[in-house]
């Protein structure tokens, strides 16, 4: 195994905020993402470091040192429930979850709505468990302006969506689907809080030449610790544009997008890079 997890007190947190989420341009100057194969096996990234940000270090990492690299697991933010009223008037004719966390607070609701629809694969997977149910719709690119681009127009009764969201989620699905005639129960389930970094941990991060980043609060936290410090950051991969574009408005390298916003897509990816 080789992996460094770094794990930061709860107790020092700062507030973050997302950025709104932006249209991907159809190409990149250095990206190279679906465009170059590689052999699929061991060692392709023998020798190389990268630093992970998620709260928890789990299949990403493990696929990143199947490949031989050194992980360096650097938690940056951290999910905090926020008590909602579970309650619901009427029936739901959709649950919209917009992030992989809300899919994971979405179970009082889940098993009540009539349809189901996730802004991506990883989120759809996580309510297709919760619910026991299949999700009926996820737009091809994760993003809530695909979602929105995908999702019907309320019938001519009008009809009821509940969406279950963090609380630094813009309000382009909410509002997108109710420009659409729906009536929209909007629930905020949790919230993202950006952990301290010790300086020392920083600047051995730093070090590492990528950083893998899998959420826009993640490419926030990220961005300020280096400003913190005054560190510069190697380039970052991302998961998907919105994090992409919130990572550049930090002034940071982005170096690729993620094809696919899953860890699959991360580590391809990642794979390009050096590869």
């Amino acid at each position: 195994m080789h992996r460094i997890s770094v794990y930061q007190s709860n107790s020092s947190v700062i507030s973050n905020e997302t950025s709104p989420q932006l249209e991907r341009s159809p190409t990149r100057p250095g990206s190279r993402s679906g465009c170059e194969t590689f052999k699929m096996s061991e060692g392709l990234l023998h020798g190389r470091i990268v630093v992970t940000t998620r709260p928890d270090a789990g299949d990403l990492e493990r696929r990143l040192e199947h490949y031989g690299a050194t992980v360096v697991h650097l938690p940056l933010t951290d999910i905090i429930d926020v008590p909602v009223d579970t309650s619901v008037a009427g029936p739901i004719d959709w649950l919209v979850v917009t992030s992989a966390n809300g899919a994971r607070r979405s179970a009082p609701w889940a098993s009540l709505a009539s349809h189901r629809s996730a802004v991506g694969p990883s989120s759809a997977a996580i309510l297709s468990e919760a619910s026991g149910e299949i999700v009926d719709l996820v737009p091809e690119n994760a993003s809530g302006k695909d979602l929105v681009s995908v999702f019907p127009t309320a019938p001519a009764g009008g009809g009821h969506v509940l969406i279950v969201r963090g609380e630094q989620a813009s309000d382009e699905v909410r509002t997108g689907i109710e420009r659409l005639g729906w009536r929209v129960t909007d629930v905020v389930a949790y919230r993202t809080q950006q952990l301290r970094v010790d300086q020392h941990v920083a600047e051995n991060a730093v070090k590492a030449e990528l950083v893998l980043l899998a959420a826009s609060s993640a490419a926030s936290a990220w961005a300020s610790m280096c400003r913190t410090y005054q560190l510069t950051s190697p380039p970052v991969i991302t998961i998907g544009v919105p994090t992409a574009q919130t990572a550049e408005r930090e002034a940071l390298r982005v170096a690729d997008i993620a094809e696919s916003s899953t860890i699959d897509g991360l580590v391809s990816a990642t794979l390009n890079y050096f590869n």
